[in-house]
């Protein structure tokens, strides 16, 4: 498990342990690109800005249901700003913001629990 912190708060990689039959979209890492350069990819938690929720996300194939992909988080933390990029979004934070809520996130499948059944192969 590694650490880094921003003005935001402390992230880390490789806390949560994915299983093996997951395929990752990317490699979790922690890179100082300059001084004040920082970009980080982890799988380990989620930010919650107020109802908006970035975190990574899991995909599971509804043609191949053992075909499961996880997408990180990116944050990238550059001089003042912070950026927050998961599969479906991009949030920019500034110190003037209020700061984001870091929560634990863990990889799982929910059942479709689809009503009525379309036999896509989830459940």
């Amino acid at each position: 498990m590694k650490t880094a912190e921003t003005p935001v708060g402390i992230f880390t990689i490789n806390k949560v342990k994915i299983p093996s039959a997951y395929t990752c979209a990317a490699e979790q890492k922690i890179e100082y690109i300059s001084e004040n350069h920082m970009q980080i990819i982890t799988m380990d938690q989620a930010v919650l800005f107020g109802n908006q929720l970035l975190s990574p996300r899991i995909c599971q194939s509804c043609m191949n249901p053992d075909k499961i992909t996880i997408y990180p988080l990116e944050i990238e933390y550059i001089g003042e700003k912070v950026l927050f990029t998961d599969h479906y979004s991009v949030k920019e934070w500034k110190k003037s913001d209020p700061l984001p809520e870091i929560h634990e996130w863990y990889p799982h499948i929910k059942k479709a629990g689809c009503n009525p059944c379309r036999n896509c192969g989830r459940c």
